[in-house]
C-alpha cells in the first residue's frame, strides 16, 4: 500500500499548494503591475516573470458588473419593451410560428427522403459487423480516483 498511500500525500500536497497559491495570487498581481510600471518586464511587454520553472504574463481580462443600477433599469426596460411588442404583434407572432412550424415539418419529410438515398441492407449489415467488431476489443483501463480531505 506504499504507492497508494504515496498518491494520496500527492494529491494532498497539490490541493495544499494551490490554496496557497490562491491566497498569494493577489499580492503577485500587485507585484506584477509594479515590475510593468518601472519597465523591468523581460520582454518589454505583459510578461512579468520567465525562469526554468514557469513563464508568468499579466493578463487583464474583461468583467462587468451586471448588478450596477443603471444596467439594472437597462435590463428592466428591455424587458418591459420586449413584453410590449410581443403582445402588440401577438397575432402575426402566432401566424410566423405556424409557418415555421410547417416548414420544419416539410424539412423532417425531406430529411427523411434523403436517408433513404444513404440507406442500404448491406451497410447497415456492414454497421452490425463493425459494432460487433468493435465491442471484441472492449477492455478495461485500470486508474484511480483520489478524494483530498
Amino acid at each position: 500500500m506504499k504507492y497508494l498511500a504515496r498518491i494520496a500525500e500527492i494529491r494532498k500536497q497539490i490541493e495544499s499548494l494551490k490554496l496557497e497559491a490562491e491566497a498569494i495570487e493577489q499580492d503577485a498581481i500587485l507585484e506584477a503591475f509594479d515590475i510593468l510600471e518601472s519597465n523591468q518586464s523581460p520582454n518589454g511587454k505583459s510578461l512579468v516573470y520567465n525562469d526554468y520553472n514557469a513563464k508568468i504574463v499579466l493578463i487583464l481580462r474583461n468583467r462587468y458588473d451586471d448588478k450596477n443600477i443603471s444596467i439594472v433599469r437597462l435590463d428592466e426596460d428591455i424587458d418591459r419593451e420586449y413584453q410590449k411588442l410581443c403582445q402588440l404583434n401577438a397575432i402575426a407572432i402566432a401566424n410566423n410560428k405556424a409557418y415555421i412550424q410547417e416548414l420544419q415539418e416539410m424539412i423532417a419529410v425531406a430529411d427523411e427522403k434523403h436517408q433513404t438515398f444513404l440507406a442500404s441492407p448491406y451497410l447497415k449489415q456492414l454497421r452490425k459487423q463493425r459494432a460487433i467488431a468493435l465491442k471484441q476489443t472492449e477492455h478495461k483501463i485500470p486508474g484511480l480516483t483520489v478524494y483530498v480531505k
